[in-house]
């Protein structure tokens, strides 16, 4: 008896331990976010999430009093997530309000808002408040055609003579670009050394850019190596510099050269971390 009852404390006190480690680990990780007045942007997580409120119409009471006001908090919360998503930053000379200028992008932006994910709602009695989300990638998917005529109509650098290539399977890529001044952005370009790209929407399968966009970005560049979204193999890299109004990563050749090279095209299922400030 006394031994079952040793061994629970020990199992109690490892879980305990495990537990805290855990704790500990999440409180690490810092994801990129953008705080604003009625909502955020989290370029780790890769979703936009915003708040709306309204009161219940005077005269009303009961149930229909909260119905309505709900009704008023969820056009709060479309109209405030329309407005942060305009701001979003698709490259570095582009936002989403650009884009919106054009009227299929316009459309489809519209649909995106319609069916937005709900998350929380609260009713005080007078006044109901909602939040809600959208997905970075929608947004990504629906700029995706213009996006890549621009990346296609980019000055091409020099033909090598055979870009260099290093066997290998890699499961993934953390570019450590914490030295740069490099905003988190939908689109964008890897490539390397001599200006020949390695990684840009033309790689990503469309499945997969649609679940979870071209990247995600931390802080925390130890957390990054060990995420998920790259595991278990994946090239670790230190960017070189931005070029193209600081919209393209340069790297490494020899990390170009594993890109290329491995025997598992991770690139197709946009398994790309970049850690910045």
């Amino acid at each position: 008896m006394k031994r079952r009852s040793f061994l629970f404390t020990v199992v109690s006190c490892l879980a305990v331990m495990m537990a805290s480690m855990c704790e500990s680990a999440e409180g690490e990780t810092e994801s990129v976010t953008l705080q604003k007045e009625h909502g955020l942007i989290d370029w780790s997580q890769n979703y936009i999430e915003a708040t709306g409120m309204a009161v219940a119409p005077k005269g009303t009471d009961g149930a229909q009093a909260k119905a309505l006001a709900r009704r008023g908090a969820i056009v709060d919360l479309q109209r405030n997530l329309l407005e942060f998503m305009g701001g979003v930053q698709v490259d570095s000379r582009t936002t989403m309000n650009d884009f919106m200028a054009e009227d299929r992008v316009r459309s489809e932006v519209h649909g995106i808002i319609r069916n937005i994910e709900l998350l929380d709602g609260t009713w005080d009695g007078e006044s109901y408040t909602v939040s809600g989300r959208v997905r970075l990638p929608q947004l990504l998917v629906v700029v995706a055609p213009e996006c890549a005529a621009v990346q296609r109509s980019a000055p091409k650098p020099p033909a090598a003579s055979k870009p260099s290539s290093a066997k290998g399977r890699y499961t993934g890529i953390v570019i450590d670009a914490r030295h740069l001044p490099r905003v988190p952005t939908l689109s964008f370009r890897v490539v390397d050394a001599s200006g020949h790209e390695v990684y840009g929407i033309s790689y990503a399968d469309q499945k997969f850019l649609a679940q979870s966009g071209l990247a995600s970005y931390y802080n925390n560049y130890e957390y990054a190596k060990g995420e998920i979204r790259v595991a278990t193999n994946p090239i670790i890299t230190k960017a070189v510099r931005l070029q193209s109004d600081n919209y393209d990563i340069v790297i490494p050749n020899d990390a170009a050269a594993k890109m290329r090279g491995s025997s598992y095209d991770f690139r197709k299922e946009c398994k790309v971390i970049i850690v910045c400030k």
